[in-house]
């Protein structure tokens, strides 16, 4: 079933070990430390998440957003940002119409994913060095 993607979510797995990922069910999908891009379901799923975008969204999470601490915030490695970044290129290439936004951004009481997308996209620049 071909669904209408509307909203292209920014998450983190909300974890702080960087050797366990414990939340991949409710994502399409996580982006690890390293960079590497893990496919945890297709995109023609519903991921039960955000129930009022959840049928127009795809979710992608980075592994971590917890401190050693355990409070939630920016967490991601160098490697990691410029996966997520060319992800989320190749997702709004592939659906035009949609909207990058964070957790957040669509549930005030979430932190999630620990920093403001929309700003970071914004400003973001792609580390050549990590590209090649």
């Amino acid at each position: 079933m071909k669904r209408h993607i509307k909203y292209i979510i920014v998450h983190n797995t909300a974890t702080f070990d960087p050797k366990i990922s414990q939340h991949y069910g409710f994502f399409h999908y996580v982006v690890e430390r390293t960079g590497e891009i893990k496919r945890i379901y297709p995109e023609s799923a519903v991921i039960k998440h955000l129930p009022d975008v959840d049928n127009e969204a795809i979710h992608i999470a980075y592994t971590g957003g917890r401190n050693k601490a355990g409070s939630l915030g920016d967490t991601r490695t160098p490697m990691q940002e410029e996966a997520l970044f060319n992800k989320l290129v190749a997702l709004s290439v592939k659906y035009p119409a949609c909207r990058i936004c964070g957790h957040d951004e669509l549930d005030a009481t979430s932190n999630c994913p620990g920093f403001s997308v929309k700003d970071w996209l914004r400003n973001y620049e792609p580390d050549l060095s990590i590209s090649a």
